[in-house]
């Protein structure tokens, strides 16, 4: 998605790449939670998923970036589980998290067994701050981060949107507020787990229908299914189920350019 940001002199570009379509776990076809979103040299990572090893199989994606700033929507393993690698990458990073917001526990605390010793090669927590994601607008990294609660999750977790261009809502059940986080962007990531004529945990995460609710309400330009299940044998089918409410959708797969 090549977007320019209004009211802004400079002609700078946003990028979005969906390194990881899937959720929970990953599949032959799709790595788990992350997006990543770049303007220049300064670069968004919306979670971190098996979908960061692509940064590292691919430098291309972040050549030239000078600093990373990670935004975690919650902390479940198929959300985090990249972040040991971070040293691979060779960039300045600072990780940003719900923890005190939305369990009332520091980002830092619950982040650290991954960022030291035993589970990762090397205690990392004094290299790349962790710094806490607040409710309502922040600045990330220079972008604009807006954070909107979603608690019907097994966890808690966060809906984000990022310079009135991109939101991403995941791991929730349909969410009365994310119609009003989501208004007017450009584009909507949406989590689509399951059909609605065959939900999947229905009080915890959406339907590809709670997906094109969502769109239709917040009035988006175009509407991406993302955090699909491993298991569903056949994903093209949410596409029919988001369609019965908004039409402009598609069905999100790995290295996928916004546009």
């Amino acid at each position: 998605m090549l977007v320019q940001r209004a009211g802004e002199e400079r002609k700078d570009l946003l990028s979005v790449v969906i390194l990881g379509s899937g959720g929970r776990a990953p599949s032959v076809a799709r790595e788990t939670a992350c997006v990543l979103v770049r303007e220049q040299e300064r670069a968004l990572l919306l979670d971190a998923g098996t979908g960061f090893r692509r940064l590292i199989a691919d430098r291309t994606h972040i050549a030239g970036v000078d600093r990373l700033d990670v935004v975690l929507t919650h902390f479940h393993f198929d959300h985090v589980c990249g972040l040991p690698f971070l040293p691979l990458l060779e960039v300045q990073a600072t990780i940003w998290a719900p923890g005190r917001w939305l369990y009332g526990t520091p980002s830092a605390a619950i982040l650290e067994p991954l960022r030291r010793p035993p589970v990762a090669p090397d205690d990392v927590t004094a290299v790349y701050p962790v710094r806490e994601l607040e409710a309502d607008e922040q600045t990330v990294g220079g972008f604009a981060v807006r954070a909107s609660p979603q608690p019907r999750h097994w966890a808690a977790s966060a809906g984000l949107r990022v310079d009135d261009q991109l939101a991403l809502i995941t791991d929730t059940a349909y969410e009365p507020t994310s119609a009003a986080l989501a208004a007017g962007v450009p584009h909507l990531l949406h989590e689509a787990w399951s059909t609605s004529s065959a939900p999947r945990y229905p009080d915890k995460d959406s339907t590809a229908a709670d997906a094109g609710r969502v769109a239709r309400e917040a009035e988006v330009g175009q509407l991406t299914l993302i955090h699909i299940d491993p298991q569903l044998p056949d994903p093209s089918i949410l596409l029919a189920d988001a369609a019965d409410a908004f039409d402009r959708v598609s069905l999100g797969v790995d290295e996928m350019v916004l546009g």
